[in-house]
């Protein structure tokens, strides 16, 4: 087993432009997460991990992912400490092989409920919708449009771990949109317009897609004029609009219970 004590070695500079950089995530199909419990959730959704850090002798919490996990590497605490984005990572580092996420892969059924956000810019907002489709046992999460990677670090933290839990596509909106009409998938987009119902006055009936838009700019025509429904969160005290992953939560909560 492997012992690191200093920043230049090869394998922690390879591990901090895999933080920094998406461009290295994506040429090296590679991701970075810290923390036993996120890992904990990517092993048992079946990824694999080309090594582990962690400081003191602690690796036995992933014995029984054994064959996943191709090293183990013993980091001294000044290294672990100058490396991790977060406290409180429990002292794990892991380097895992990252998963495609192609729209063609997504298996329909008729319970289906589905959260798809078109042209998020923030991680740490894709990272909180991720978290509450998996808390609510969501079928899939779909990111068109995509302007962050979804194994950003914010990502992956915001989630806690989320992102490994549930099945997640990438894919643009035309294609996803065609996707859910092929498949007689009712379209519920969220918009402020003339059309728009309140959200806890409308019938959910499976499946169904709900569809959040970008921080600033909402959703796109496109998806508007495809809709089945158009629906809104109401409002009091001048307040025109929630945060992205807020009004999410309280839809699919609605949605899923209704």
């Amino acid at each position: 087993m492997n012992y690191i004590s200093s920043i230049q070695n090869p394998i922690i500079k390879n591990l901090l432009l895999l933080q920094k950089k998406s461009r290295e995530r994506k040429k090296q199909k590679s991701f970075v997460v810290e923390g036993k419990r996120e890992i904990k959730r990517a092993l048992m959704a079946g990824y694999t991990f080309k090594f582990i850090l962690f400081v003191k002798d602690h690796h036995n919490s992933f014995k029984k992912f054994g064959k996943q996990i191709s090293s183990f590497v013993s980091v001294s605490s000044d290294l672990f400490n100058k490396i991790t984005i977060r406290s409180g990572s429990e002292k794990f580092i892991g380097v895992g092989n990252s998963k495609t996420h192609n729209l063609d892969d997504l298996k329909t059924n008729n319970n289906g409920i589905y959260l798809i956000a078109e042209s998020l810019e923030k991680p740490g907002n894709i990272g909180a919708l991720l978290r509450t489709s998996a808390a609510l046992d969501i079928s899939a999460f779909i990111l068109t449009n995509q302007k962050s990677d979804i194994y950003h670090p914010n990502v992956i933290r915001s989630s806690l771990g989320g992102v490994f839990s549930i099945p997640v596509f990438i894919s643009d909106s035309e294609a996803v949109i065609k996707y859910l009409k092929k498949n007689k998938i009712q379209i519920i987009s969220t918009a402020l317009n003339k059309e728009s119902r309140l959200y806890n006055k409308i019938l959910y009936k499976k499946p169904f897609a709900i569809i959040v838009g970008n921080e600033s700019n909402g959703l796109s025509e496109n998806w508007i004029s495809n809709s089945s429904e158009i629906i809104k969160i109401p409002m009091k005290n001048n307040i025109d609009s929630l945060n992205v992953s807020v009004a999410a939560a309280l839809i699919l909560n609605q949605s899923t219970h209704s």
